[in-house]
């Protein structure tokens, strides 16, 4: 197998960054046929080079670049000479839906840009607005045309939310209508492409890791409601699954956690104080590096997510002397729950 390069390990970032900028123009209803947003073509002239210098025969255009991310497995971008092999299964564009995968999104750097947005839309707001913010984007994926007003009407008091919020909202791309509907996923509650009758299930949805039988009850009308930016979906809605199931079995068990900033929060884990943080991610090493700057001692992540593989390659992506612990929901819960049985009997 060829090696990668520090410069091959870049080029599969430009590839994946292009290929995200396609399909963000698209989702904008931006024309798909040349010319091309600038960052995909560039990705594009970058990898034939690369292909020429290798001897190789380059991808024909952008629609055969599209392909390339279709059919290779990042292993075998890897074989190649280009990228890393840390999540070998992952590719860059889902077959099925013909989006970038999760995996592109944390490679291109979506889940600081969702950071970004959400810094950006609650930067005049006290403590608790924040967290309204936050607890709002987390449980309202989509929202109506008028749900704004209609929330307001409900609850005055949520004009300040609903300010920060309704830029971050966005019609529905056509990608994701069918017969003048959007599914919602009724495992994760993001986008979905239901199976030909919805009542058989899905056939994918954005988490990419839902079970496909159960029934699509959530089907609203496309031109009735706003869709939340993906970014946001990807990095904090869909880890909200995972962090307010664990706040409400941890409270219900008389074990809660104390929050110490909007979206970290502090315990007692082995005996030591922690910080936590909630994730749900597909690429380790992108986790790491991620983990590292939030300053946590803790990454608590959905249990079908952690198999060994993906320990393995959070431990390797960590600096020299860095310890943080990855936990699963259940373990997080177990480890709570047992300690307090364990003190109510001494």
């Amino acid at each position: 197998m060829t090696k990668p390069t520090t410069d091959a390990t870049g080029l599969l970032t430009q590839i994946a960054r292009g290929v995200v900028t396609l399909s963000s123009h698209s989702d904008r209803g931006g024309a798909t046929p040349p010319p091309y947003p600038h960052e995909t073509q560039s990705a594009l002239d970058q990898l034939v080079l690369w292909a020429l210098r290798e001897n190789r025969t380059p991808p024909a255009g952008v629609p055969d670049l599209v392909s390339w991310c279709t059919g290779r497995t990042l292993a075998q971008w890897a074989a190649m000479g280009i990228g890393g092999i840390a999540e070998p299964a992952q590719r860059l564009v889902h077959a099925v839906a013909q989006a970038p995968t999760r995996a592109c999104m944390e490679i291109t750097g979506q889940a600081e840009f969702a950071d970004h947005l959400f810094a950006t839309a609650v930067a005049e707001l006290d403590a608790a607005g924040v967290t309204r913010v936050r607890s709002f984007l987390q449980r309202n994926v989509v929202m109506s045309n008028s749900g704004h007003r209609d929330l307001m009407n409900f609850d005055p008091r949520s004009i300040t939310v609903v300010k920060a919020v309704r830029h971050l909202y966005e019609p529905v791309p056509t990608r994701l209508i069918s017969a003048g509907e959007i599914a919602l996923c009724p495992t994760c509650r993001l986008p979905a492409l239901s199976a030909e009758l919805p009542e058989h299930g899905t056939i994918w949805c954005e988490a990419e890791v839902c079970p496909r039988d159960k029934p699509v009850t959530d089907s609203p009308k496309a031109a009735d409601v706003l869709l939340l930016h993906r970014a946001l979906r990807l990095f904090l809605a869909l880890p909200g699954l995972v962090e307010q199931s664990c706040l409400e079995r941890l409270q219900d068990a008389g074990t809660p956690l104390s929050q110490r900033t909007t979206g970290t929060y502090t315990g007692r884990i082995d005996g030591t104080d922690a910080v936590i943080r909630f994730y749900d991610r597909t690429c380790a090493t992108h986790l790491a590096g991620k983990v590292v700057r939030d300053l946590v001692t803790v990454a608590v992540l959905p249990v079908k997510t952690l198999d060994h593989g993906f320990r393995r390659a959070f431990e390797n992506s960590l600096p020299d002397d860095t310890e943080i612990s990855l936990l699963s929901d259940e373990e997080l819960v177990r480890e709570q729950t047992t300690k307090e049985k364990a003190d109510a009997q001494r």
